[in-house]
């Protein structure tokens, strides 16, 4: 419950404890409140104008959209109302979900979820805009990009945008040694960005008739779990050496 709610509302996006000073306190790692606003304590390399950007944001979605959601039994005059999601009637006394935001409506709670992510909204805690709900992590976005590195909102004027994803630029390094890829070639691994020399090195497969590692810029063949350079000296029949791209072949033993 606590993983999901810090995954919910990561504490570097938004202060929300004025919502908790109410409720029970959460297992682990989620404490009373701090005096020190979240972003102060998640974000410490921001620049000075960062932090401002930061802080008014975060003001923002506090007063325009953030909300938590009331459970309660269906009162009496809102018997066999729609669920605002799915449709199916509510009944007198049925469990429900209100939220103030959004107008005189009921959700069942396995409804009340984030219109992206899908995920219910752990302690009901929930972003509005444009008459949908949104969890706190997916309400962020909707306005600023987030580094894939250090999950902080991205303030800066210029970020990496690379396979759909955003970096700050001081972020956008090897995911094996660290090495900063601005401008450089770089191969993506698993969602990360890797760096020529350690793809090669690492995670390149072998060329199963030269032996050599198929380096990020040359073109592969894969078959059968086998790799070959994509080229006349490599992919050809073991006995003849005929080329055999965009030719009938058959592989036995590893042999074309």
């Amino acid at each position: 419950r606590a993983r999901a709610l810090l995954q919910q509302l990561p504490p570097q996006d938004c202060d929300v404890r004025p919502l908790f000073s109410g409720c029970r306190p959460l297992p682990g790692s989620l404490s009373p409140p701090d005096p020190v606003p979240p972003q102060e304590r998640y974000c410490p390399g921001l620049a000075e104008d960062e932090r401002r950007q930061l802080r008014a944001f975060s003001a923002r979605r506090r007063r325009e959209a953030l909300g938590q959601g009331l459970a309660c039994p269906v009162p009496g005059p809102h018997h066999g109302c729609p669920c605002r999601k799915c449709g199916r009637r509510l009944n007198k006394g049925d469990p429900g979900i209100s939220a103030s935001r959004l107008g005189d409506q009921f959700w069942h709670p396995s409804c009340f979820s984030c219109h992206l992510c899908q995920q219910q909204l752990v302690d009901l805690i929930y972003f509005q805009q444009d008459g949908r709900i949104y969890c706190g992590r997916h309400h962020a976005e909707l306005f600023r990009p987030r580094c894939a590195s250090c999950d902080q909102l991205i303030f800066m004027e210029q970020c990496i945008e690379a396979e759909g994803r955003r970096w700050h630029l001081e972020h956008f390094c090897c995911l094996e040694c660290d090495e900063p890829l601005r401008g450089q070639r770089y191969v993506m691994r698993s969602g990360r960005p890797c760096c020529r020399s350690c793809f090669e090195s690492l995670f390149a497969e072998p060329c199963q008739a030269c032996g050599d590692p198929i380096g990020a810029d040359s073109e592969e063949v894969t078959l059968q779990g086998l790799h070959w350079h994509n080229r006349a000296a490599c992919f050809c029949c073991s006995v003849c050496r005929k080329p055999l791209r965009g030719q009938p072949l058959a592989c036995r033993r590893g042999r074309l």
